[in-house]
């Protein structure tokens, strides 16, 4: 019981924060929108271009889908009695900033390969590729500082370098990591947490359906691709749809 408290406790602190990341990594999408799509979209209604702002959220949210996979069952396992109550220094440890290091990586992952990708679409119209890493590198900083100049492309980089940042303290602030260990959360009070059936279903039916239900990205029978990203006819505005990281391992 204690564990499935603490657990509904964690999860409800880790929904406010993929929350936040979902915010941001469409923050990503307007700033992709408004520095490189906006010039090759003149003409489309703004329907249509809602249309592809909304569809990017469910790609989105198929990305914190799989990255919160490993969150999932690392909150279920520092739950239980025998971790929480552990005195082994290397599990005290892991308790108190394994998974904030996992959520500063995971979002500098967002972050910098956000980034990259919008300088690529900027020369070649559409979401960075592993293939295109492979063919070509990085060259195309050089093509982003010639026509964007030193003091944009330096502009566009220090606003994202402050998302990761402001996102990693945010992280650290909302699970309160320091002077307190996830896994001793004082307990709920009430009628839930006496209600062993609502436990199990806050503290692990629902987180389990909501991570199952945003990697999946989709209520369909088949899983979210490409085709759920056709809102127009122009493709750039297709690509922006995408997520970076969902594109990441993709060929256009």
């Amino acid at each position: 019981m204690n564990a499935l408290n603490r657990s509904s406790q964690l999860f409800a602190r880790l929904m406010v924060f993929n929350g936040s990341i979902l915010f941001s990594m469409s923050l990503q999408r307007l700033v992709l929108f408004l520095v490189v799509i906006r010039h090759w979209v003149f003409g489309v209604d703004g329907l249509t271009i809602g249309t592809s702002f909304i569809n990017g959220v469910r790609f989105d949210l198929c990305v914190l889908g799989f990255l919160n996979i490993p969150v999932l069952f690392f909150t279920w396992a520092v739950s239980t009695d025998f971790i929480a109550n552990t005195q082994n220094k290397v599990l005290q440890f892991l308790q108190q900033w394994m998974l904030w290091i996992y959520l500063t990586m995971t979002t500098l992952i967002i972050h910098v390969l956000g980034l990259l990708d919008l300088m690529f679409f900027a020369a070649n119209g559409h979401r960075w590729t592993y293939y295109d890493w492979q063919e070509s590198g990085l060259s195309f900083f050089g093509k982003m500082w010639s026509a964007w100049g030193v003091f944009f492309t330096f502009g566009v980089i220090f606003l994202f370098l402050i998302l990761w940042t402001s996102r990693s303290l945010f992280t650290l602030y909302k699970l309160k990591l320091q002077g307190e260990l996830l896994a001793r959360l004082p307990l709920m009070k009430g009628r839930l947490s006496t209600s062993k059936s609502a436990l199990i279903a806050v503290g692990f039916l629902l987180p389990l359906f909501v991570v199952a239900l945003a990697a999946r990205g989709t209520w369909t029978p088949h899983h979210i691709n490409k085709e759920h990203a056709e809102v127009s006819q122009i493709q750039a505005l297709n690509q922006m749809t995408l997520s970076p990281i969902w594109a990441f391992d993709k060929k256009f």
